[in-house]
């Protein structure tokens, strides 16, 4: 069965050009009435994944594999089935539709030199995909292809757990990789279509996905730079011993601001937000400043443990910047650099703890707070009582096919979009004078910029009661559009509804839980009459995205604009945990010291 498809905002373009005052502060303490407020809305189709885990496969990664394979299919159950929300019984973020998985090792070989732990001297595997079976877990098949894919075309048969158990499959390598770890160059050879790769991963990649990168390694990244294969070379002993030429060598290696470039260019600009990085690597488990998202690693870098230093009482070895039941593992400086680089786009964890719940579930979040998102970033005005939104979804489609056709009420007056807020209304038929609303109602032809003729349609919003316990979705029995605000539903604990919001942000959904009204390929637009109240005018709680009708909307002086009549500020300082009130008085909050303080123009306290 599938779910209703899910609605992001696209952009706000039209809607300021039409208002043409949220670049300045409004005087009345609710929001205006006003025409034409439009805000574009995509109809987001297939959701699509691409994940590529890279697997070290050296000789000190047995027990990391195996917890590796444990954990993932968490992951993959998470994304593919999300589990409901306990209060509204719907998915708690959007299903992915469409998710492909890779696996490559670490192996790049040695540019032809002949080192004992590297048995494939020249390119080793090459960034191409692993789909070799491991003999050491039950029931593989006995071949897979070049990488996993669940898609419409074998969902029915191909269940979350099926692909969880093939990820465990072709995921245990082995180790008996090479034990030069070239992380960042496999990683890039897996995710470039370079003729050097021989083309091995074609198809895997789609310019619509959400794409993540995961390291799984308990060694630094060694990715050798093409000039100085001399790196490799075990007749030179002048370089140092193999294991730790990479630390006494660092001008040989490829630095991390070119890995950086080489995967920010793996989607557009406007994109950069669909890159996930994930790494599992050998930060000390007990040092929380390396541990989280890359903007919250600036002090790692700084911990003992994660300096790279030659082992005294072994002069072939480095000191390990972690060592528990798990093994071993050796500071991963380059990883936390290329982590910082990303930022919040980059998560790392532990590979030496013994349970790695916590590091896999840090990944999925940040798959899931990529995936598209159902919050408007403005609310509507809501009527509580009568469950409806001041405002109208029309849907452009995409030729000039006629609406869907709705049996119960098929006789409708001509209207145009303009015609949307004032319309005469429809009749179950001719000969039936029973007024109804038909799903979608035809709204004639718009020409394009190519002039193409597209059909719009007036999609019906849907009809709902509030228990007393919040408005809810809607059902089959009234199929449309609804809007649920910001914690339209009973929270936990009545009495504090701000700090428990549900659902936590505006939400606009297309569907009754089981499929679309609005069909793939077409775009949408809600018309509202209502002008919305800028965020920073809202005088609502500060950890509520959005308002309720019930939170004031103050217009705050702009020192800088002698247009403001009658200037207003909320009553409160940010931070606020409940609604405030709106009073006059040309003031400003501003953070001052450690507190925050009301100042005039002048800039004295009130």
């Amino acid at each position: 069965m599938r779910v209703a498809r899910w609605v992001s905002v696209l952009a706000f373009a039209g809607l300021i050009a039409t208002l043409g005052c949220f670049d300045r502060d409004l005087t009345d303490i609710r929001p205006v009435t006003t025409t034409g407020v439009t805000i574009q809305v995509e109809q987001v189709g297939v959701i699509r994944v691409d994940i590529v885990v890279l697997v070290d496969n050296s000789g000190s990664m047995s027990q990391e594999q195996a917890a590796l394979v444990q954990r993932f299919p968490e992951l993959i159950t998470e994304l593919l089935d999300p589990p409901p929300d306990p209060e509204t019984g719907r998915p708690s973020h959007p299903p992915v539709e469409d998710l492909n998985i890779g696996v490559v090792s670490s192996d790049m070989g040695t540019a032809g030199h002949r080192v004992s732990t590297c048995s494939i001297s020249d390119v080793g595997d090459n960034g191409c995909f692993r789909n070799t079976p491991s003999p050491a877990v039950l029931d593989c098949e006995a071949t897979y292809p070049a990488y996993l894919a669940r898609n419409d075309t074998n969902a029915g048969v191909y269940l979350p757990p099926d692909m969880a158990h093939d990820f465990a499959c072709i995921a245990t390598l082995g180790t008996q990789g090479c034990g030069f770890e070239q992380q960042f160059k496999a990683m890039r050879a897996a995710v470039t279509t370079d003729p050097d790769t021989g083309l091995c991963n074609m198809g895997f990649l789609r310019p619509d996905a959400l794409l993540a990168l995961i390291w799984v390694t308990d060694e630094e990244d060694c990715s050798v730079r093409s000039d100085h294969n001399e790196m490799f070379d075990p007749t030179r002993d002048d370089l140092g011993h193999l294991n730790i030429r990479c630390f006494v060598h660092p001008e040989f290696v490829e630095s991390v601001e070119d890995y950086v470039a080489a995967f920010r260019a793996l989607k557009p600009m406007e994109d950069q937000d669909k890159i996930v990085l994930g790494m599992i690597v050998g930060v000390p488990p007990d040092a929380p400043a390396c541990i989280g998202n890359g903007d919250d690693l600036d002090g790692c870098l700084g911990v003992p443990a994660m300096t790279a230093q030659i082992d005294p009482t072994d002069p072939t070895s480095l000191v390990p910047s972690c060592n528990t039941s798990m093994g071993q593992a050796f500071p991963p400086r380059r990883f936390v650099a290329m982590a910082q680089a990303f930022g919040s786009s980059a998560i790392v964890d532990s590979i030496c703890k013994t349970d790695w719940t916590s590091a896999i579930r840090g990944i999925t979040d940040k798959l899931v707070e990529r995936l598209p998102s159902t919050c408007f970033p403005r609310a509507l005005t809501f009527d509580e009582n009568a469950c409806t939104a001041d405002c109208k979804v029309v849907e452009t489609l995409n030729n000039d096919r006629p609406c869907q056709a709705d049996s119960g009420c098929t006789n409708c007056p001509p209207a145009t979009i303009d015609d949307v807020h004032n319309l005469a209304p429809c009749t179950v038929s001719a000969s039936d004078s029973t007024t109804c609303e038909p799903l979608k109602r035809d709204l004639g032809l718009v020409e394009g910029s190519e002039g193409q003729f597209y059909r719009q349609c007036l999609v019906r919003q849907a009809t709902r009661t509030n228990s007393g316990t919040g408005c809810g979705a809607a059902t089959s029995l009234v199929q449309g559009w609804y809007y649920l605000p910001t914690g339209a539903i009973l929270a936990d604990d009545p009495a504090t509804p701000e700090l428990d919001p549900n659902p936590p942000c505006p939400q606009v959904y297309f569907g009754d839980g089981s499929l679309s009204f609005v069909e793939d390929g077409s775009t949408a637009e809600l018309r509202c009459l209502s002008e919305l109240c800028p965020e920073d005018l809202q005088c609502g709680p500060e950890n509520v995205v959005g308002q309720s009708p019930t939170i004031p909307c103050c217009a705050h002086v702009d020192f800088n604009d002698d247009r403001i009549d009658d200037p207003a500020h909320c009553n409160s300082a940010p931070g606020r945990a409940s609604p405030g009130t709106c009073v006059p008085g040309e003031c400003r909050w501003h953070f001052v010291g450690s507190a925050w303080v009301c100042l005039d123009p002048d800039g004295n306290p009130l």
